[in-house]
């Protein structure tokens, strides 16, 4: 132990010694560093086997300070190589981001003006039913207001044609009653209470009237055909007051057909053969808008 002893306060001196010749030659040192730094693990190598030291305990002692040292610090381009190699993937993340979210935005934009283009074509539709259901419930409408007219009309009276002639009071009687049938709207029972007159007695005076109001209750039922055919018999009565009427309604009744035509034709007519009827400025007024 004694000699281990000695030996270390020998290798202490020499390492003293050698320390001291370093730092008197410094510059000869800084100009071959390599030399002197392998003559000195020579040197070293050389008193570890003298004192028996192993190359492992050798190991230990030459790890332990490097153990202790401080670790480098990195320099400032270092960093920025580290904080631009971590941040190119964050910005290649960044515009595969916006990218996929412009994209969505985009499909968005699609979709929305799709569904809106979709919507305006409903809409559309929608209102195009609206007024054919509207115009359906009109039609309706009329159709109920027909049926309650007519089911409001009272029966037609027992009104049997008389046999033979009538006296002149007894047929102006039965010809207010047919009118009275007119002005209420009762237009079948009209017709079958002035039918019954013409029956009876087809030159009475009033006969010709009676034939005139026959085609006005077929007019107010809308057949037309059959007020056409008897307003030409108004005009077969020599004498009558209701031609130019009856001339007048037949322009009307073509009108209602849709033969404008042939209701120019019956208007010029009775511009021709009435001149002075009340009638002629109305044909006028229509025939302005064929």
């Amino acid at each position: 132990m004694q000699r281990n002893r000695l030996f270390i306060i020998l290798v202490t001196i020499i390492f003293t010694a050698m320390f001291l010749f370093s730092c008197a030659g410094s510059k000869k040192e800084e100009q071959q560093p390599a030399k002197e730094d392998a003559t000195q693990q020579q040197d070293l190598d050389d008193i570890e086997s003298l004192l028996g030291i192993t190359s492992d305990q050798s190991t230990q002692q030459t790890q332990q300070p490097k153990q202790t040292q401080p670790k480098p610090k990195k320099r400032n381009g270092e960093k920025l190589d580290l904080l631009d190699t971590s941040e190119r993937p964050v910005q290649s993340n960044n515009s595969m981001a916006s990218a996929a979210v412009a994209q969505q935005n985009q499909n968005k934009d699609k979709n929305g003006a799709k569904y809106k283009k979709e919507v305006q074509t409903l809409k559309s539709k929608l209102k195009q039913k609206e007024q054919e259901i509207n115009s359906l419930e009109q039609q309706l409408s009329k159709q109920n207001a027909q049926i309650q007219e007519l089911s409001s009309q009272p029966k037609t009276r027992n009104f049997s044609a008389p046999t033979g002639t009538i006296s002149a009071e007894e047929y102006k009687d039965k010809y207010d009653e047919a009118r009275a049938a007119f002005e209420s709207r009762n237009y079948r029972s009209a017709i079958d209470y002035f039918e019954a007159l013409l029956a009876s007695n087809s030159s009475h005076p009033l006969a010709d009237n009676a034939q005139y109001w026959i085609g006005e209750s077929h007019y107010a039922l809308r057949q037309y055909d059959a007020a056409i055919i008897d307003f030409e018999k108004v005009l077969t009565f020599p004498r009558s007051n209701k031609k130019a009427d009856a001339q007048f309604k037949l322009g009307l009744c073509y009108i209602r057909k849709g033969d404008t035509a042939k209701a120019a034709e019956e208007f010029n007519r009775l511009k021709a053969d009435f001149p002075k009827s009340r009638n002629v400025a109305r044909a006028e007024r229509l025939m302005a808008n064929f």
